[in-house]
C-alpha cells in the first residue's frame, strides 16, 4: 500500500505520539494520521510538572509543547478530549465512546499511569498522584499547610521541593533506605539527601506508609513507625505502562506488564504498534527485558514506530536508564546501572570529587554505570562509551599515553571522570 493511502491512528498524544507522527509526517505528507487523546490538552511537558508547575516558577501556558495550530499545520487530525473504549484488531477499528475510527496501521502509545497502593483510606480528600497536567492542576490549585510525599524517586523529591517552595511543611517518606534509591548508590544518595533535609524538608527513609486517617479529607499519614500530621499527601510511587485497551484487544502483554513489541516496535497484532511509557523495553547494556518509562526512551521508540509503520524499517537500539533530577540548582544524573544491578559481580568502583562528585561502575572492563551530581554538562562522551561498551582500560591508555589522533580526542572528555 502506497502511504499516500495508509490511514494511521495514534492512540496518545505525549512524546512517544508526538515523535512517531513526526516521523511519519517527516517522510509522507500524503499519509492520513489521526491522533487521539483522553486529555484535551495539546502536547506538554510531563518533565516540568513536578519541579516547576507546582512550585508556581512556570505558568500553564509555557507547559505546553504545541498549540492547536501545529497539528493542523502538519495536517494531524486530532480527536482530543475522547475516551477509547475499545480495539478491533480484526476489523481495524477504534472504538470510542463517540463512534469508531478505521486504520491501516495503528500506533498504541497510551503512556502510564501512577502507582496507586492498596492502603486503608487512600481514597481521602487531599491525597493527588502526579502523572498528568490535570493532576497537577489539583496539586496547584489546593491550599495546604503540611504535605506528605510518599515515595522519594524523582518525581517525590522534585515535588518535595516545589511544595517547599510555596511555603509548606514537607515531609518526604520513602520506604527503603535512601532517597532515590533505583537510581543512585548510597553514596550519591546521602549527598542529594544532604541538600533536601538543609532546605528544611524531613527525610525519612526505611519506613512504609500503611494508613491514611481523617474523617473524609486526609489527617495524617500512619507508618509502620510514627504518624505523620497532614493535610495533603502526594503518592509519587512510581508508573506502571497503561496496557489494558491493548490486553482486552487480545494484544501480547510482557511479564513485566507492558506490552510486548519486537524491535520494529510491533506488537503481535497485524499492523499495530506501540511505543513509549506502556511498552516492555530491551535493556540497551544488560540484554534483558525492563520497564524503562522516561522521555528519551518514549521519543526514540516513537520515532521507530512511526517509521517502521509507513514501511521505513528501522530497529529499536535498546532502552538506557538516563535520570536527571534538580535538586535545588544542582543537577544529579543517573546513566545506565547501579550496584543493584550487578550483586552477583564484582565491580571496579572509580569515584571523585572535583566540581561535584562522580561515581563510575565497571564490570569485566565495561562502564555499566555513572553518576555524576554537580558535574553535568558534558556527560554525553560518557553515555556514548557506556552504550558502545567501550573497554575501560583502552580509554586510559590513550588518555596516559596522550594519543592525539583525531579519533581518540573524544577521549579527553572523560578524563575529569576517569583520571
Amino acid at each position: 500500500m502506497k502511504t499516500k493511502d495508509l490511514q494511521i491512528v495514534i492512540i496518545g498524544n505525549g512524546v512517544a505520539g508526538n515523535s512517531a507522527a513526526s516521523a511519519i509526517r517527516k517522510n509522507s505528507k500524503e499519509a492520513a494520521i489521526t491522533m487521539i487523546s483522553q486529555e484535551p490538552f495539546p502536547e506538554y511537558s510531563p518533565c516540568v510538572l513536578s519541579k516547576r508547575y507546582i512550585s508556581g516558577e512556570m505558568k500553564k501556558e509555557d507547559v505546553f509543547l504545541k498549540n492547536f495550530k501545529d497539528y493542523s499545520r502538519d495536517n494531524v487530525k486530532i480527536l482530543f478530549g475522547q475516551k477509547v473504549t475499545g480495539l478491533e484488531t480484526q476489523k481495524k477499528k477504534v472504538i470510542l465512546e463517540t463512534g469508531t475510527v478505521g486504520y491501516d496501521k495503528m500506533i498504541i502509545a497510551t503512556g502510564g499511569k501512577p502507582l496507586v497502593p492498596p492502603i486503608p483510606g487512600v481514597d481521602k480528600e487531599g491525597i493527588f498522584t502526579l502523572k498528568s497536567l490535570g493532576d497537577a492542576e489539583r496539586i496547584y490549585n489546593f491550599n495546604g499547610k503540611k504535605a506528605v510525599v510518599i515515595g522519594a524517586g524523582p518525581i517525590g523529591v522534585e515535588t518535595s521541593i516545589s511544595l517547599k517552595k510555596r511555603g509548606l511543611k514537607v515531609s518526604l517518606v520513602e520506604q527503603l533506605g535512601q532517597v532515590l534509591p533505583t537510581i543512585f548508590d548510597q553514596e550519591a544518595s546521602l549527598i542529594i539527601r544532604k541538600i533536601i533535609e538543609d532546605y528544611g524538608i524531613e527525610v525519612i527513609t526505611g519506613q512504609k506508609a500503611i494508613r491514611f486517617n481523617g474523617d473524609g479529607h486526609i489527617r495524617s499519614v500512619v507508618t509502620d513507625r510514627r504518624e505523620i500530621g497532614c493535610d495533603m499527601v502526594v503518592l509519587a510511587l512510581g508508573i506502571r505502562p497503561s496496557m489494558e485497551l491493548a490486553q482486552k484487544a487480545g494484544i501480547e502483554i510482557g511479564s513485566l506488564g507492558g506490552i510486548k513489541v519486537n524491535g520494529q516496535m510491533m506488537t503481535n497484532a497485524e499492523d499495530v504498534y506501540a511505543c513509549g511509557d506502556c511498552v516492555e523495553s530491551r535493556d540497551a547494556i544488560a540484554g534483558k527485558d525492563i520497564l524503562c518509562l522516561l522521555w528519551h526512551n518514549a521519543k526514540q521508540q516513537g520515532e521507530i514506530a512511526g517509521y517502521n509503520s509507513i514501511g521505513i524499517r528501522k530497529n529499536y537500539s535498546g532502552a538506557m536508564n538516563i535520570s536527571v533530577v534538580d535538586i535545588l540548582g544542582t543537577y544529579a544524573v543517573s546513566i545506565s546501572h547501579t550496584m543493584e544491578s550487578f550483586k552477583e559481580v564484582v565491580l571496579k568502583i572509580i569515584e571523585g570529587k572535583r566540581d561535584g562528585y562522580h561515581r563510575l561502575l565497571i564490570a569485566d572492563g565495561i562502564i555499566v554505570g555513572a553518576q555524576i551530581i554537580g558535574r553535568t554538562a558534558d556527560i554525553g562522551p560518557l553515555i556514548s562509551v557506556i552504550l558502545r561498551r567501550d573497554n575501560f582500560d583502552n580509554i586510559q591508555k590513550v588518555i596516559r599515553e596522550g594519543n592525539l589522533l583525531s579519533k581518540y580526542l573524544w577521549c579527553y572528555r572523560l578524563y575529569p571522570y576517569i583520571k
